[in-house]
């Protein structure tokens, strides 16, 4: 095979991987799909023709896997121009470059992402919530419901850093309740292995978060088993249920045909999540699950429910709920008395998220749901010029780990802060070329 094929094909079965249309209208999955049909036999014989440009996630890819984020994400910036005039990735650009943004600590990459054409969905005035639903915090009704099941589904947004704030209470409460499976869509098989010790830049693309990786280093310090349950087969032709069939297949494999009596939280991709089959015949990852094991998951989606840079783009419920104070942190709203949960039929519950405030640079969601701790980055660190990338890791772990926190820094008058957890951890400034610029040690207590 040609390196030139070889690449087209590298690119297809990435692209495949990372997207996945969100749920237009909030009640239903009918139009959860994949975006694999954008990748087709005619893509990869335009991509080769095409060969001026390559994906642009796997820019400077070797910089990136050694640590360095902020070469990639560089590199993206300087062929934008070509991206967007670019009739194979003029589409897809704009996700890439938000998704490093994300990764990189933008505190409003997310929300900007969620702007993007594809995702805005009809919207309306304000829906009221009936008065006998009353918000109450996101994870304790879950860590409540779990005791019902032993099945968590987590439909997280790829966009927003914010809806995987909660996987670090979360794995510690369902661990108290006997959960002791972790399986991600974005997961690459090697999280399964026995040596695996930290999550690096080969061991999901949505991993690449921090947030993400620092929700990993709490499942692994408690003892999760790490499943990979993705497949990267295209699967016949027409069969657009393959993908979600097969992950709910080998969930059922590593899991519970291996312990009957397993305790499984799972996160998932938007409408992946869904327990509901569309009308159309799809059946989404928690459909198939549901089916094979007969056990009734608790389904819980965190996309709808967010801040979006428009008002008028927002979700009618949301914006009724924020508009009149009733969402001071990740919550669900709860018909007591009918112990009913605000959903639909696709998903149990909906996780409303407060909106966004930037302190510092940062968002302060951090502050309030993961309860990190704002850093000042020492002096020595904001040493050289131009767009530098400041990082924080766990003492012991390698530049290949990913980071704790990292932001990005060009001006001393920023004023940027590291968000981080009580402990060790050692710092460094690097630019674009993987120049190291300085280092320093620091502990939070």
């Amino acid at each position: 095979m040609s390196a030139k094929l070889s690449l087209v094909l590298l690119v297809a079965v990435v692209a495949q991987a990372i997207f996945a249309q969100p749920l237009r209208n909030p009640f239903s999955a009918t139009d959860t799909r994949s975006a694999r049909s954008l990748w087709n036999r005619s893509t990869s014989e335009r991509l080769i023709q095409e060969e001026a440009l390559i994906f642009p996630g796997l820019l400077r890819r070797e910089e990136l896997e050694a640590g360095n984020p902020l070469a990639t994400y560089a590199a993206m910036l300087d062929l934008e121009p070509q991206y967007r005039k670019s009739k194979i990735f003029a589409g897809i650009y704009p996700e890439i470059r938000f998704n490093f943004e994300e990764f990189l600590g933008f505190p409003m990459a997310g929300p900007r992402a969620m702007d993007l054409p594809m995702y805005q969905g009809k919207t309306s005035k304000e829906t009221t919530i009936p008065t006998s639903y009353k918000p109450e915090s996101a994870v304790k009704v879950i860590e409540r419901e779990a005791l019902k099941t032993q099945i968590v589904v987590y439909g997280e947004e790829h966009h927003l850093p914010q809806t995987r704030s909660l996987y670090e209470p979360l794995l510690r409460r369902l661990w108290q309740q006997g959960y002791r499976y972790l399986a991600a869509e974005t997961f690459e098989d090697k999280v399964m292995s026995p040596d695996f010790k930290y999550p690096d830049y080969q061991s999901g693309y949505y991993v690449l978060d921090p947030v993400f990786a620092s929700a990993i280093r709490v499942a692994r310090d408690l003892g999760y088993k790490l499943i990979a349950y993705d497949t990267k087969e295209r699967g016949p032709s027409g069969d657009s249920s393959f993908r979600d069939r097969t992950q709910g297949e080998n969930i059922k494999r590593r899991t519970f045909d291996l312990d009957p009596q397993a305790k499984v939280f799972i996160i998932a991709g938007r409408g992946h999540a869904s327990e509901e089959i569309a009308q159309d015949g799809w059946t989404p990852m928690a459909s198939v699950l549901k089916r094979l094991t007969g056990i009734n998951p608790l389904t819980v989606y965190a996309p709808t429910m967010s801040q979006r840079l428009a008002g008028e783009r927002e979700d009618p419920l949301y914006r009724f709920a924020t508009s009149r104070g009733l969402v001071k942190q990740p919550t669900i709203f709860v018909n007591r008395a009918e112990r009913r949960l605000l959903g639909s039929s696709s998903f149990d519950a909906y996780i409303f998220w407060p909106r966004i405030e930037v302190e510092d640079g940062r968002a302060n969601w951090m502050v309030r749901t993961l309860a990190r701790r704002r850093v000042r980055i020492p002096a020595k660190l904001w040493s050289g010029r131009g767009m530098r990338l400041v990082q924080a890791r766990r003492e012991g772990e390698p530049a290949s780990a990913i980071p704790i926190d990292q932001v990005i820094i060009e001006e001393p008058k920023d004023r940027k802060v590291l968000m981080l957890p009580p402990g060790r951890f050692w710092l460094r400034t690097i630019d674009r070329d993987s120049n190291v610029i300085a280092e320093a040690h620091v502990g939070v207590s």
